[in-house]
């Protein structure tokens, strides 16, 4: 069984465990009513039985079901308010002898109809951070850990502005991308030689995202292609070549970090093409990161390629390496 295959097991034994405790807890305080009110099991058992009167009709009686059924629910509905004036007597809150789920959209299934819920989209990419140790990450690479300090307030004569300058921009666009991400639409490039923060802001927009509820798969160009090329030519586990491409085409925010150090052949092009081809059709933004300059993006990837990323909002950084400053310091 694969690693996710094996999260995936874990998150319904997690819905199985709430499900069980819940119901655990259901059935304690329905105790400690009865003992407070003893009638209220009288009442419980008649409404258990109005159910099996009205299914034992609908199949015996069909010319009948209509009639006799509304009786029925009259009788349920006197039942349900004598028990609600009976606790609110004894001094017990309506909701008292309800169910109570940690998600009500999915009453702890994980699923609304056939789809996953949010929440299960949640415990998975938890999990998946989990494993890849990005969590950790995002604890020191975030936003609030951005130091402008690192950047030299020199001006670069050829960007006509300062290193320093051009991150505060570079902050204030990353900052504008997730405060507006439902509304924003736009897809991002973040370009410039190595050492000069795009990996670090890759984290901040992740944890941000993260925070706000929404789905964020982050992977280096090199984990991406490894794992789609390991189920693309794997003849088993078809569901969860399914699951990984769902994954991917659907998760809120698609962070490819960078792009261009993968080994390029006809199958890695071939499946960025597809990737942030279809995450446009659907409407799902990307942010991309590489070392490479547009130019050389050009020589390395298709023309469709190219072409879908000038759609992208470029942004590029330049300056010395604040990771060798980082480690003088």
């Amino acid at each position: 069984m694969t690693a996710k295959a094996e999260i995936y097991k874990e998150i319904e034994r997690e819905y199985e465990t709430i499900r069980s405790r819940k119901a655990a807890e259901l059935r304690y305080r329905k105790e400690i009513a009865e003992q407070k009110v003893p009638k209220l099991a009288d009442i419980t058992r008649e409404l258990a039985l109005v159910g099996v009167q009205a299914t034992k009709i609908v199949l015996q009686k069909p010319d009948d079901a209509t009639e006799i059924t509304e009786a029925l629910k009259q009788k349920q509905k006197t039942l349900l308010e004598e028990r609600q004036s009976l606790l609110q007597q004894a001094g017990i809150q309506p909701d008292f002898l309800e169910p109570e789920y940690e998600c009500a959209a999915c009453q702890d299934t994980g699923y609304v109809g056939n789809e996953r819920c949010l929440c299960f989209r949640r415990k998975l990419m938890d999990k998946m951070y989990d494993q890849s140790n990005i969590r950790d990450i995002v604890k020191q690479e975030n936003f609030d850990s951005f130091d402008l300090r690192l950047y030299s307030d020199k001006v670069n004569p050829k960007e006509g502005i300062s290193p320093r300058e051009n991150a505060q921009k570079i902050l204030r666009r990353a900052l504008t991308f997730t405060q507006n991400f439902d509304t924003g639409g736009e897809s991002l490039l973040l370009y410039g030689s190595t050492g000069l923060g795009k990996t670090f802001l890759c984290s901040c927009i992740a944890k941000e995202l993260l925070d706000k509820g929404k789905m964020v798969l982050y992977l280096s160009s090199g984990q991406l292609f490894r794992k789609l090329e390991e189920l693309r030519f794997s003849k088993e586990n078809e569901r969860e070549k399914e699951d990984w491409d769902k994954e991917l085409l659907e998760t809120d925010l698609l962070i490819i970090d960078d792009l261009g150090t993968e080994f390029s052949t006809l199958f890695t092009t071939t499946e960025l093409f597809r990737i942030i081809n279809d995450r446009k059709l659907l409407g799902k933004p990307v942010v991309i990161s590489t070392n490479l300059l547009p130019e050389e993006m050009t020589n390395l990837y298709s023309d469709r390629i190219t072409s879908r990323l000038r759609e992208y909002s470029s942004i590029k950084f330049f300056g010395e390496d604040i990771r060798l400053l980082k480690k003088r310091k």
